[in-house]
């Protein structure tokens, strides 16, 4: 009985980081995932509802990781320079996976303008004193990104692999690129 219990817990033990490696990668394909669907779903309301409609994505500090942890669609009024929430926010750090900023996620990084980024205005948002970043799809297909299609992407990392400054993509992580003149967005996942 001893030596099954033996083996048994070697065999655990050399199981663990596989598995623990292999959950975490189902994290990052699920939230690499939603972020894909969202961005497709922004892009086919404005164009089903005739109207702008957009994602914003809240960037905040939480458990010491600085970066992008939620995301949520709005709709767009461009006459009144107004944004109304359509769906609940999605959050990342529920799968332990956190859009980072700088070299991996140039996006976002030049050539906004003053109705795409700003302070958070809701909560709870606002409380953790996020910034958001918005990109909006317009019924004729195309996005607010000011941003040649080579700098048009956003990484999605693991928080387990995340560095202050990161700049060199870690083994494991998910890419989003978003054409910001058609809006169609393509994944690179290694």
């Amino acid at each position: 009985m001893v030596i099954v219990v033996a083996i048994v817990t070697m065999l655990i033990a050399l199981a663990t980081p596989y598995t623990l490696a292999a959950l975490q990668s189902a994290n990052l394909t699920s939230a690499g995932d939603t972020l894909m669907q969202k961005l497709a779903m922004a892009q086919q309301r404005s164009l089903t509802e005739n109207r702008p409609v957009g994602l914003d994505f809240y960037y905040y500090t939480e458990d010491d990781i600085k970066g992008c942890h939620a995301i949520q669609m709005i709709s767009y009024n461009p006459a009144t320079n107004q944004a109304t929430q359509l769906e609940p926010p999605v959050y990342f750090n529920k799968q332990s996976v956190v859009l980072v900023e700088g070299a991996l996620s140039p996006m976002f990084s030049t050539n906004q303008t003053a109705t795409s980024t700003g302070p958070a205005t809701w909560n709870p948002f606002q409380t953790l004193g996020a910034t958001f970043y918005r990109v909006i799809f317009y019924p004729n297909g195309t996005t607010s990104l000011r941003t040649p299609l080579r700098t048009a992407y956003l990484t999605l990392i693991s928080t387990k692999n995340f560095k202050p400054d990161i700049s060199t993509a870690p083994p494991n992580y998910y890419t989003v690129q978003l054409d910001p003149v058609t809006g169609r967005g393509h994944s690179y996942r290694p």
